[in-house]
């Protein structure tokens, strides 16, 4: 199914749809204490006339994932009153993305990472184009991504891991020569599988 958003559509009927679709959502919610708490924000623009993702890839300064896709986020922090403070600081830290400049448009699932990590996940807007303000310790290069490559499973390659406990799904994209893959694939895969393609 390809659901390329026309120029035409009015987009914020579309934000408003993932709105809907997010509130009805059954979210699957870890309850695991062994896990550090962590957030990622999914920021959706309107580009080309079309839904795009901001991805941003990791430096080589930074201590794990070196290089790596994945979503703007990080690990809660004590002055955090909450995981979704967690998910807009952190989104300000990495990319200069304020609070009040995003639309905030509700929770997704929580993913438990196989680094120790157990991340919840959370969907907004932002205007396009955006003047980012990357902090370069942390952040390298970054890419707007359509999200119809997830919506249509658009994947190069698909590989399955088992943890022992579960088998899921490992995706490869590559866009932009950039290889998204691992826990950021899934997490951006699943929300296209369960939240787009229900859009009326």
């Amino acid at each position: 199914m390809n659901r390329l958003l026309p120029k035409e559509i009015n987009f914020d009927v579309f934000l408003k749809d993932i709105l809907n679709g997010l509130e009805k959502h059954d979210k699957i919610i870890k309850e695991n204490p062994g896990y550090k708490l962590s957030a990622v924000m999914m920021l959706i623009m309107e580009k080309n006339g079309e839904p795009h993702l901001l991805l941003t890839k990791r430096s080589d300064l930074v201590r794990t994932h070196k290089g790596e896709i994945s979503l703007p986020g990080g690990k809660k922090d004590l002055i955090d009153e909450n995981i979704l403070e967690t998910a807009f600081r952190e989104t300000f830290e990495e990319v200069g993305v304020l609070r009040e400049e995003i639309s905030y448009l509700g929770q997704f699932d929580d993913y438990l990472s196989i680094f120790g990590y157990h991340i919840s996940t959370f969907v907004g807007m932002i205007n396009y184009p955006f003047e980012y303000n990357f902090c370069e310790t942390e952040i390298s290069d970054y890419i707007e991504v359509p999200l119809s490559l997830f919506e249509n499973l658009k994947y190069d390659k698909l590989e399955y891991y088992d943890n022992g406990e579960e088998k899921f799904p490992m995706y490869y994209y590559y866009f932009n020569s950039q290889k998204i893959w691992g826990l950021t694939a899934r997490i951006v895969t699943d929300f296209a599988q369960k939240i787009l393609v229900n859009l009326k």
